[in-house]
């Protein structure tokens, strides 16, 4: 009985050993499989819990438009240089049922961000919804939202303001007096509305004897902006001014007025101040420009996106102040 009892003794002495010897040891990390730490690719990387890479979804309205050329330029350019963002770019050529399937197409691919320049910002409400319903952060660019107290930032320029420059430029060139005729952007988009806005305010709260004629879209088009102004030239509408949402409707209106011989007798002026416009300035062809950082724009919009993803904060509202470009001033844009 005894023996026994030793070696049951024994036995539960070998068995607390074991399992204190249990408490010890530090348990080793699964090495692969779902429980594992990623490997990375490319996309989407993680090492350590946080991501090497992440994926920016860029919504724009029109790659043809030269403005979108110089923002999209200015996105790459920044995404270069971070290193850590991949970003894809979508074309709605001015469509907004496109533009929703694009960025629905974005959704599903789980981008980190999405950036949008909203082709119609009324009819792009239920599409920032959808993106902010999935948990997707949003970046609008150029164009402020209608909905935009539920996205992340706006990264841009204050639309209005660029009008007001324009309009009192031409006011004062043409001494306050003369008849008027507005060049708009394509029906719905926001910068149209706030520019032409701003052009008729300023007229009415400046100049008192300055009137609005006539006023139609050219969709921000040259070709279209010719076609406008060669209508209105041809109806015998008497115009001093042309004022236009953006620099290609401008010089679509210049080449119109110089077909007819008549350039010599307006005042034409446009906002964006890209190289042409800028060139046409310097040669006397175009009066005024109003200078839209575009490079600014897209770069910073990309930046922004960039530290959301990353989890950092971000201000409400990143503002890229429009500055009037006279004749004189037009060597320091074209460098």
């Amino acid at each position: 009985m005894k023996l026994k009892r030793s070696i049951a003794v024994l036995l539960v002495l070998l068995l607390s050993l074991s399992v204190f010897a249990g408490c010890g040891k530090k348990e080793e990390p699964a090495t692969g499989g779902e429980t594992g730490t990623e490997t990375g690719t490319e996309t989407g990387t993680e090492t350590g819990g946080a991501k090497e890479t992440y994926k920016i979804g860029v919504a724009l309205a029109d790659f043809s438009d030269q403005f979108q050329v110089y923002l999209k330029e200015g996105m790459e350019k920044a995404a270069a240089e971070l290193g850590n963002v991949e970003v894809s770019y979508s074309d709605a050529k001015y469509d907004a049922n496109t533009q929703m399937n694009q960025v629905e197409n974005f959704i599903a691919q789980d981008m980190d961000v999405i950036v949008v320049m909203a082709v119609d910002t009324e009819a792009a409400v239920p599409m920032v919804q959808a993106v902010v319903d999935a948990g997707i952060p949003v970046v609008s660019v150029n164009r402020k939202l209608q909905n935009q107290e539920i996205a992340h930032a706006y990264v841009g320029s204050d639309s209005y303001v660029s009008g007001v420059l324009e309009m009192e430029a031409v006011g004062e060139a043409m001494g306050g007096k003369g008849n008027v005729a507005i060049l708009t952007g394509a029906p719905g988009h926001e910068p149209a509305i706030l520019r032409t806005q701003a052009v008729k305010d300023v007229i009415a709260e400046k100049f008192p004897d300055m009137k609005v004629v006539a006023e139609n879209t050219a969709e921000w088009y040259r070709d279209k902006g010719m076609k406008v102004t060669e209508n209105w030239l041809q109806s015998g509408l008497e115009i001093d001014a042309i004022v236009a949402n953006n620099d290609e409707m401008a010089l679509g209106a210049i080449k119109a007025a110089e077909d007819a011989g008549v350039r010599d007798k307006l005042v034409i002026a446009g906002i964006d101040a890209t190289p042409e416009a800028l060139q046409y300035l310097k040669e006397g062809r175009l009066d005024f420009t109003v200078f839209q950082d575009a490079a600014g724009q897209g770069g910073g919009a990309i930046e922004v996106a960039a530290k959301i993803a990353a989890g950092e904060e971000v201000d409400a509202i990143y503002d890229i102040p429009y500055v009037l470009v006279r004749p004189e001033d037009v060597d320091k844009y074209l460098n």
